[in-house]
């Protein structure tokens, strides 16, 4: 697993995409996941925790590697895009391009023990490798973010710290076919098993689900290296 840091500027950059997804994009707010509308608390986390994550992963192909990798911050009101990958271009050997494979890059929090792939979206669209990146997203990030931009009563500055950072984990990545092979289906209503407590069950699924294990991610440097290769 890779440790990276993003600043403050990053989820700065973050932030205005999806409240310029929300306000400007006229995206769909339908959540499969929880099986309704989401309202703006859950549009903007979800998509602030989504892009921090392909910035998580430019950020390790450029440390790395030394790849500038470009994901996509431009709003296209009432646009679709189907089957996209998530890093738009890449510039290695001083030759800037597109990806020779599409990349999906998941994001959930660090508490998750799977890679999880909406059923219908796997089928749909056909990534050829999924990263997951474990966003540690406080749930009042916003609240931070805005805490020393206006006048905050004195007992809530005393327990509103300001958003300095974000932290994140890269925690693997997996080949569509590892899904295919390892994954399993999981139906919606079903609670996923604990894989360190078979007697403990975890959250619910809204819909149907491929899932894959967090240990059985692809991470060893060689892993890593093959996967570059292929961009």
């Amino acid at each position: 697993m890779r440790r990276v840091v993003l600043s403050l500027d990053e989820y700065r950059e973050c932030l205005f995409f999806a409240l310029r997804m929300w306000y400007l994009g006229k995206k769909t707010t339908l959540d499969w996941r929880r099986a309704g509308k989401r309202d703006i608390g859950d549009y903007i986390n979800d998509h602030v925790e989504g892009k921090l994550a392909e910035m998580v992963f430019a950020k390790m192909l450029k440390e790395r590697y030394g790849i500038e990798a470009s994901i996509d911050l431009e709003v296209r009101p009432g646009a679709r895009v189907i089957n996209e990958t998530d890093i738009k271009l890449v510039t290695v050997g001083g030759e800037r391009r597109r990806p020779r494979i599409k990349i999906d890059v998941k994001s959930t929090t660090p508490e998750s023990k799977y890679l999880l792939i909406d059923a219908r979206e796997f089928m749909n669209r056909r990534y050829d490798a999924y990263v997951l990146v474990l966003v540690d997203l406080p749930r009042d990030h916003l609240v931070r973010f805005l805490a020393d931009r206006f006048e905050m009563p004195p007992d809530l500055r005393q327990v509103v710290a300001p958003l300095s950072s974000i932290e994140a984990i890269i925690a693997g990545f997996a080949y569509r076919e590892d899904v295919e092979r390892r994954g399993k289906l999981y139906r919606a209503g079903e609670r996923l098993p604990d894989p360190d407590n078979p007697k403990r069950k975890l959250v619910q699924l809204k819909v149907d689900n491929y899932g894959l294990l967090i240990s059985s991610l692809r991470k060893d440097d060689k892993d890593w290296d093959e996967l570059v290769r292929k961009l």
